[in-house]
């Protein structure tokens, strides 16, 4: 059982969330409207477009150097974009200020925290930034992520450490988290304990923006996908939507023999190859029209293998890498 702590702040001031009309009813918790940074004639992102609603998990993937921690620090005012907008409830974060900023939660991907206090001190200081009363919210993720915020952040291990960015990142009911590497130093039972966290907060109407190497975390939390590639943005859909443009296998089991040929002008089918009476192919897209051919075939049964978010990711983003380089 983690150490009780006492925890007060001065009255809290609370952001109040009052979101604009629009098409949809309301405007996104988190958006970029086609945001570029540049560091000095270095691209960080460039006409880079996405948005997050209240009430749902939108999962930030990319590679090493993608520009996925520059759109993060554009969102959190951290740096200024050269052009574009970056708006949290529907003001320019530029001007939002402190109440803004105070109504978000972040867990950065490289946690400094200030090492020669202890973990309820720490948390202690940034509530009083924040104006808000934490105490019951720190008492309840520390029991629940069994951390004694008693000790000197110096003396924890960095999964102790690691927690207590969790716990600072949502101890101040954000209507607005950003994760970066969340899970960063958890073990799996912690993680599990995190992922439930994030899918309560997410379903009590909060916006969340998860930035994560780790793909079945993104896979089980993320409603939505956006994928940065190199500064820009490949694509920004549903995981179900990933899927169906990525790769999968279909195993069809006929009666009798049946020729690959019969198969080969679907534009569906990247590859197949016959195996007695069965046929394994590879699809892309829309598969109605090889299952309607496969009946008048004879077909018995199919088996159908899905791609994971991380084949749909790395699929996708090699494809765009090889159109890159053939154009140049």
């Amino acid at each position: 059982m983690a150490a009780q702590t006492s925890l007060k702040a001065p009255k809290a001031r609370h952001f109040v969330h009052t979101p604009a009309m629009g098409s949809s009813g309301a405007v996104p918790a988190i958006e970029l409207a086609a945001v570029t940074k540049f560091y000095g004639r270095s691209l960080g992102i460039e006409e880079v477009s996405f948005d997050v609603a209240y009430g749902q998990t939108l999962g930030l993937l990319g590679p090493n150097g993608a520009g996925k921690t520059t759109a993060i620090r554009v969102i959190l005012g951290l740096i200024r974009a050269t052009s574009g907008r970056a708006m949290i409830a529907g003001q320019d974060v530029g001007s939002g200020g402190p109440a803004m900023q105070a109504d978000v939660g972040y867990l950065p991907g490289t946690l400094a925290l200030y090492e020669h206090m202890t973990g309820l001190g720490f948390l202690h200081y940034l509530a009083r930034l924040r104006q808000r009363d934490c105490e019951v919210r720190v008492n309840e993720l520390a029991d629940r992520f069994d951390i004694d915020l008693s000790r000197r952040i110096h003396d924890l291990s960095r999964g102790n450490k690691q927690k207590i960015g969790v716990v600072q990142a949502f101890m101040h009911n954000p209507r607005v988290i950003i994760l970066d590497e969340p899970t960063s130093g958890l073990d799996p039972i912690m993680q599990h304990e995190f992922e439930a966290l994030v899918g309560e907060v997410r379903d009590e109407g909060c916006a969340v923006l998860l930035s994560s190497h780790v793909m079945s975390e993104v896979e089980a939390l993320a409603d939505r996908v956006a994928i940065l590639d190199h500064g820009r943005l490949v694509t920004c859909q549903t995981i179900q939507e990933l899927r169906a443009k990525a790769v999968r296998r279909l195993e069809l089991e006929f009666a009798q023999e049946v020729s690959p040929q019969d198969f080969l002008g679907l534009s569906a089918i990247t590859r197949i190859e016959a195996h007695g009476t069965t046929l394994s192919c590879q699809v892309v897209g829309d598969e109605t029209e090889v299952l309607r051919v496969a009946v008048e075939h004879g077909l018995r049964s199919v088996r159908t293998e899905e791609p994971s978010l991380e084949e749909a990711f790395l699929a996708l983003v090699d494809d765009r890498n090889t159109d890159v380089s053939t154009r140049g």
